[in-house]
């Protein structure tokens, strides 16, 4: 492999501001309630009485110094020097938009906001639409006697924090696991931390499936980018994490544990996600997934997922972007290994193949 070319200088101080904002700047954390639980619990609890309501969910949105100001001026820098510059100054726009969704948590703005950083991009959203309604059509198999265990159970061997745990430790991957009260997904992965929810219900297919998820397609690329040259692949260009999701479900796929199960539930978000586009609230969201033979409690948790901060609906971008990543990938096969490296787009990774380090790497 040739050596990447040399690191432009401008790139550091683009750099430095993009870790400043990510480390502050969270869009899932900032959208999440407070208090989801035991929000979540009261729907449940009111929807079987017949009592159908909107939700009435509390948020800390982030209130610091506002980042936006110099992520726009730099962003009129960047764009002016050439290709990579293109890839930063797209980032930084993208970062204006996430630093905007953090601040407005729970405000009218939010929803305008949100449209714009996770809306239509191209065919694959089109084709999206159409896929996850042949996928709900079908019932999901019936999961028979699996067993299902809490996901933060600590002593029992199948739960998904002790299969995290000896995963990571089996591959000596400098990465922590943490149970955190606040998810809305069974697992997220930050830098070097994964977290686990607590308290919820899965099967042991559902926890394998999680923890090769989370791993193989996001611990690993996030190691993988601090040993590239460019500080890019670590803050992510734009729509580069949207690309790791549906980088990661096709990892799913080829372990052969993209099932019908799973893509009942990744259907259900994406039209729990084009409800909340189309304008649809609370209530109308979790009856649409009903309608759809979504279990109450399922409906109750996906709609409270796509409304979070007040519309964040962010499940519209994994299937189109599995769809995405597949056909590149299956186009150019060698560029999964740029996407393998940090949070990168497909488009991104076409420019950035030349800034790959040929460095041996761990994990």
């Amino acid at each position: 492999m040739l050596r990447p070319p040399e690191v432009p200088r401008w790139t550091q101080g683009a750099d430095a501001l993009f870790a400043a904002v990510s480390s502050r700047c969270r869009v899932i954390g900032c959208a999440t309630p407070v208090n989801l639980r035991a929000e979540i619990h009261a729907l449940t609890r009111d929807f079987e009485a017949g009592k159908a309501r909107l939700p009435r969910f509390a948020y800390a949105p982030d209130d610091g110094e506002d980042p936006r100001p110099s992520l726009e001026a730099m962003a009129a820098e960047l764009e002016k020097r050439g290709p990579l510059g293109e890839l930063y100054a797209a980032r930084a726009r993208e970062m204006v938009l996430e630093a905007g969704l953090c601040r407005t948590a729970g405000a009218d703005a939010f929803f305008d906001l949100a449209a714009r950083r996770y809306g239509r991009r191209d065919d694959f959203d089109d084709h999206a639409d159409s896929l996850v309604d042949d996928w709900v059509e079908g019932r999901p198999e019936d999961g028979g006697d699996a067993e299902l265990v809490p996901s933060d159970d600590r002593e029992d061997a199948r739960s998904l924090l002790r299969l995290m745990q000896a995963e990571i430790g089996r591959r000596r991957l400098p990465v922590r696991v943490v149970v955190a009260e606040r998810l809305a997904s069974l697992a997220a992965t930050g830098p070097g931390v994964i977290y686990v929810a607590k308290g919820k219900p899965l099967t042991e297919e559902d926890a394998r499936r999680t923890v090769l998820h989370e791993i193989d397609g996001h611990a690993i690329p996030r190691l993988r980018a601090q040993e590239q040259p460019l500080g890019l692949f670590s803050r992510g260009t734009a729509h580069g994490s949207d690309e790791q999701e549906g980088r990661a479900i096709g990892i799913e796929e080829q372990h052969g544990l993209l099932r019908h199960h799973r893509r009942f539930e990744l259907a259900l978000r994406h039209i729990a996600g084009r409800s909340v586009r189309q304008g649809a609230d609370f209530v109308e969201t979790t009856r649409s997934l009903l309608t759809r033979r979504a279990p109450l409690r399922a409906a109750l948790r996906i709609a409270a997922r796509s409304h979070r901060g007040g519309g964040l609906a962010r499940e519209l971008v994994y299937v189109p972007a599995w769809l995405r990543v597949k056909t590149a990938v299956s186009a150019e096969p060698a560029l999964d290994g740029v996407l393998a490296r940090g949070q990168v787009s497909v488009d991104a990774a076409k420019i950035l193949a030349t800034w790959i380090s040929p460095a041996a790497e761990k994990p």
